[in-house]
């Protein structure tokens, strides 16, 4: 959906381009719109978003779908397209005078328009730091030429800006006001779980793609067999919960799980849609795979064993590229390696399994876990609201500027 362009432009609007290129952004991107009308009902807001930033009031000038790129191929097929869009936009300054651009993530498109920016005299404020930290670091002195403000999401990102003297604020991570509101929605888990004095609750999540859930579903189903046959021997009872979100996959997954159950009769592995929070939030352990999930893990301070496994293409590029010492998000925002990580070879039920029972059958060791997770979400995830931060930050900014 695309705002209809309006034919009278009021001048007694404020002009702020925004601009987010994905459907994480545009989730970011709603809640800072809204938050902005309400310290200034006269900010007009144009650019590109989704559904969520069109209806808090923004004038999309392409569909948002249309820019979202995966890949190096796809990235390629749609090069003409996507220059196309970004002249346009820089048109669009040309003929409606603009205050300030708020750019949302998207950094291979949106830190190229914040250069062509500046030359027109529009500052630029980058909302959801590029990760300098893992790769392109060298970027960081380009967003120091370029970016007006740079709105981080965790705080360790603020300071690694301001060592490199980037004017950055750190406005905490989405993620602290959006789990709570979206757990409120997710289904109760109907089965019954063991006490915790005489069992352990699992949560396997082998991802949400199709490519991580074929790769890692037979290993973490397998490592769910050798703890129900550990906890078997030591009179311990253990229930098993798979969430999934990707419909397609569904009969796959049911499919495998009812392979387990069929070979192993007594095991408890329950499937459940649409519930991977509620699964996070009451279990002692999670097999998880590497991705965005180890920060809602490390939100609701459950212990996890991290697996990544990729073809051998894509994990011989990214140990090229890639400068982090870790893979997953939890154990970046932690510093070191809290929780396990298991890769490529390693990935399978045996080396598992090992990790995974020292974790459960030591509850100091869960509870040291859990506190160190505790003191990384508190430190790095911000307690507040991160919108409303962000829409006072940027406000501070607007001031600052020189008045027309």
């Amino acid at each position: 959906m695309v705002a209809k362009k309006k034919s009278h432009r009021s001048n007694t609007k404020k002009n702020i381009l925004v601009i987010a290129g994905e459907h994480s952004g545009d989730l970011i991107g709603a809640d800072l719109l809204l938050e902005l009308k309400m310290i200034e009902p006269e900010f007009h807001f144009y650019g590109v978003g989704g559904e969520g930033m069109i209806q808090n009031g923004l004038e999309s000038l392409e569909e948002m779908e249309n820019l979202s790129v995966i890949g190096f191929s796809e990235a390629i097929k749609k090069y003409s397209f996507l220059k196309k869009v970004f002249h346009r936009l820089l048109e669009e300054t040309s003929h409606r005078p603009t205050q300030l651009a708020v750019l949302i993530d998207y950094p291979g498109f949106n830190l190229r328009l914040a250069e062509e920016l500046k030359k027109r005299g529009i500052p630029t404020v980058f909302y959801v730091s590029p990760q300098i930290w893992a790769w392109k670091f060298k970027r960081i002195y380009f967003i120091k030429e370029h970016i007006a403000l740079m709105l981080t999401l965790f705080r360790f990102e603020e300071e690694i800006y301001h060592e490199y003297g980037v004017n950055a604020k750190f406005v905490g991570h989405p993620i602290t006001k959006r789990i709570p509101e979206k757990l409120k929605k997710e289904p109760n888990i109907p089965e019954k779980l063991p006490d915790p004095h005489h069992g352990y609750t699992v949560g396997l999540l082998p991802g949400s793609r199709k490519g991580e859930i074929h790769r890692l579903i037979d290993p973490i189903l397998g490592t769910a067999v050798l703890l129900h046959e550990q906890c078997k021997l030591e009179k311990k009872k253990i229930v098993f919960l798979v969430p999934n979100i990707n419909q397609k996959e569904e009969t796959f997954l049911l499919q495998k799980i009812e392979a387990i159950k069929l070979s192993h009769p007594d095991i408890q592995i329950h499937y459940l849609w649409n519930s991977s929070l509620r699964v996070m939030e009451a279990s002692d352990l999670l097999l998880i795979a590497s991705g965005t999930a180890t920060l809602e893990g490390l939100y609701f301070e459950t212990p996890m064993v991290i697996l990544y496994k990729v073809s051998l293409f894509t994990y011989f590029l990214g140990s090229l590229l890639i400068k982090s010492k870790f893979i997953g998000l939890a154990n970046i925002l932690c510093g070191e390696e809290v929780c396990r990580e298991i890769t490529q070879n390693e990935c399978r039920p045996e080396y598992i399994v090992k990790e995974a029972w020292k974790i459960l059958s030591n509850t100091k060791l869960r509870n040291k876990i859990k506190g160190i997770l505790r003191e990384a979400k508190e430190r790095e995830l911000g307690t507040m609201n991160a919108s409303k931060k962000a829409a006072k930050e940027i406000q501070n900014l607007i001031k600052l500027l020189p008045a027309d």
